[in-house]
């Protein structure tokens, strides 16, 4: 009795880690990740990679925000050029930008350095929209 019990547990185990491995090699913060529910996003497929795309969306929409905030919020406080909230957080997008567009210009940039799909969707987002609309 007692060597059965073993052998069930040693089999769940076995189980568990096999089923448990993929997941953990995959980084779901990385752009190799999100991207994909970026492009499922842009081409319209709304049973595509849900969450992925809710992902993507999320984090660019956040991000573009963020930024346009510290914007206004730079019109009210100042900082100096060199300051590392203007030079990290800061963009100017145009009002009228909408998340579609947000998202063609991350996509753009992060598709034009594949080296760097392992690195995190955030911070490749965050350089996309900044090189894109440069705090003024």
């Amino acid at each position: 009795m007692m060597k059965s019990v073993a052998a069930l547990f040693g089999a769940a185990a076995l189980v568990l880690t096999i089923t448990a491995a993929p997941a953990a090699e995959e980084d779901m913060n990385s752009a190799n990740f999100i991207v994909p529910g970026c492009r499922a996003f842009m081409d319209q497929k709304p049973q595509d990679d849900l969450l992925r795309q809710g992902l993507c969306t999320g984090i660019v929409r956040g991000i573009a925000a963020m930024g346009t905030f510290m914007n206004f919020s730079l019109d009210l406080h100042p900082l100096p050029e060199n300051d590392y909230r203007r030079r990290g957080l800061c963009m100017d997008a145009p009002d009228e930008i909408t998340l579609g567009q947000e998202l063609r210009v991350v996509v753009a940039y992060i598709e034009a350095r594949p080296e760097r799909m392992h690195e995190s969707f955030e911070w490749l987002a965050l350089q996309a929209l900044r090189t894109a609309w440069p705090c003024r």
